[in-house]
């Protein structure tokens, strides 16, 4: 396992309730070096672009939802989609069961060959719609063609640098109406100031936050 699919493995595994504790432990393994990494509160001092909140226009028309199967609920149907960060490929599978897309790229950088051959046997009556890429988010993002996405879904690092980067790629590549969705809303990673910094430099605003108990929170923007 990488160093980078660990810190994933932790802020996924961690309930918002155990923050205080669980947020000690993740600086003392995993001291940021810079602002690449490190929880919200960490990258908010080192960081001087990253708003402390967001401003009002950004939330005044923010949906909340139970659940992030309850986000797919909201996002478009058909089309062009990408999710990164499949892992077993369990929402991919909610991702193509509610939205029914013409076209379903899962990205990510399988721990094994079998994670991968288990996605692949999950989708194996979808070959002609479901496309596997073993690759980095942001390559395949910069590789996309401009409003070439219709909706994308964040799942991969969960640092505040690669969140960044892959927020402002997405930007490029999904279309005017789409939406860029992920997951992880909360503290104990990057993602929230990411989304925040990226939210106060872009005419992009949060359309829809859910609200789940563990708190690994998913959100969706849109533009205005």
């Amino acid at each position: 396992m990488s160093l980078s699919q660990a810190k994933r493995a932790i802020t996924e595994s961690c309930p918002d309730r155990f923050y205080p504790l669980i947020a000690g432990l993740y600086q003392t393994v995993f001291p940021p070096a810079s602002g690449e990494g490190g929880d919200a509160s960490t990258v908010l001092d080192q960081e001087a672009a990253v708003p402390e909140s967001l401003p009002a226009a950004v939330i005044e028309d923010t949906r909340a939802l139970p659940h992030r199967t309850d986000l797919l609920e909201h996002m478009p149907t058909g089309g062009t989609v990408a999710e990164f960060g499949t892992g077993d490929g369990s929402f991919a599978e909610s991702i193509s069961q509610t939205t029914a897309p013409e076209t379903l790229f899962l990205v990510d950088q399988w721990d094994s060959d079998e994670e991968r051959r288990a996605v692949e046997r999950r989708f194996r009556d979808h070959r002609d719609t479901v496309h596997l890429r073993d690759a980095e988010p942001i390559s395949v993002l910069r590789d996309a063609d401009t409003d070439s996405l219709d909706w994308v879904y964040i799942n991969s690092s969960h640092e505040y640098g690669a969140t960044l980067a892959e927020l402002r790629e997405s930007g490029r590549a999904v279309a005017d109406d789409g939406y860029i969705a992920g997951d992880d809303y909360k503290m104990i990673n990057g993602v929230i100031p990411a989304i925040h910094q990226f939210c106060a430099e872009t005419d992009w605003q949060l359309a829809y936050l859910t609200l789940e108990t563990h708190g690994r929170r998913s959100y969706a923007l849109r533009k205005q």
